[in-house]
């Protein structure tokens, strides 16, 4: 048994009253609640049984057939899909102009986050346990997708994305953290603690909650955040989780984009 069993995971208090639930549709849980407001925006993440979207070390043809069909199923032509590092790189993506070809699949590089304020272009983010941060700011027309370990949140890589996001700084935000392994499941050693400012040689961590705590001091308002109730690791739900299996699951592919109007 754990000497930590009983004990609330750090930053969870964070989270309280923030959770929604993603809605089902077909292989991938959508976001529901921001999609409805603009017809035109996709939000969501693949469940396992759409199969394994991990980049690093898949042949070519199976990387574009598998964000080929993503792409197509949610009706874009263009996405793209960084090499994730857990660092705190982010960078702006200019969507190229309509042309015929079926599918533009860009491997954007070693970073771990991504915005934009061009239509048609899907953001990606594969992850199996690490939070995917998902932004909005309607009024600009800009989206964004960060992917967040313990790594890419000690170093920065939500005030990062923040930033970066097209549009004013005082016009309203929107940020949702995805599924993600819950506080109850993420035990980590003194290292990981210190490298997020925590103290102790061992405890339960809540990535979301602290990037609840980081969103916050950063101005966002509570308002404007949500979190998933949904667990990669001990969840009702089928997701990809790297600590739960082992270390041998595959990778779910987080999508956020904003189509071009018919």
């Amino acid at each position: 048994m754990s000497d930590t069993d009983g004990v609330p995971a750090l930053g969870a208090e964070a989270l309280r009253g923030l959770q929604v639930g993603e809605e089902r549709d077909g292989l991938s849980l959508r976001l529901r609640s921001w999609e409805r407001r603009d017809p035109n925006l996709v939000c969501g993440i693949t469940t396992a049984e759409a199969g394994d979207f991990g980049v690093f070390g898949a042949p070519a043809d199976d990387l574009y057939d598998s964000f080929a069909g993503l792409a197509g199923d949610l009706r874009f032509s263009e996405v793209s899909v960084p090499l994730l590092v857990h660092g705190h790189d982010v960078v702006e993506i200019i969507a190229a102009e309509p042309d015929d070809r079926p599918l533009s699949l860009d491997l954007r590089g070693r970073l771990d986050g991504q915005v934009t304020g061009a239509r048609g272009c899907l953001l990606v983010a594969t992850a199996a346990d690490c939070v995917p941060v998902y932004l909005w700011r309607p009024e600009a027309g800009a989206v964004g997708l960060l992917h967040a370990g313990w790594r890419g949140i000690a170093a920065g890589i939500l005030s990062n994305g923040l930033r970066s996001m097209p549009g004013a700084p005082s016009a309203a935000l929107q940020l949702h953290l995805g599924p993600a392994i819950c506080g109850q499941c993420y035990e980590v050693d003194g290292p990981v603690l210190d490298a997020l400012g925590l103290e102790g040689d061992r405890a339960r961590v809540d990535l979301r909650g602290l990037l609840v705590l980081q969103a916050l001091e950063a101005g966002v308002s509570r308002e404007s955040i949500s979190t998933s109730a949904h667990c990669t690791s001990c969840g009702t739900e089928s997701l990809h989780s790297h600590r739960g299996s082992g270390g041998s699951a595959g990778r779910m592919a987080a999508f956020i984009g904003l189509r071009r109007p018919a």
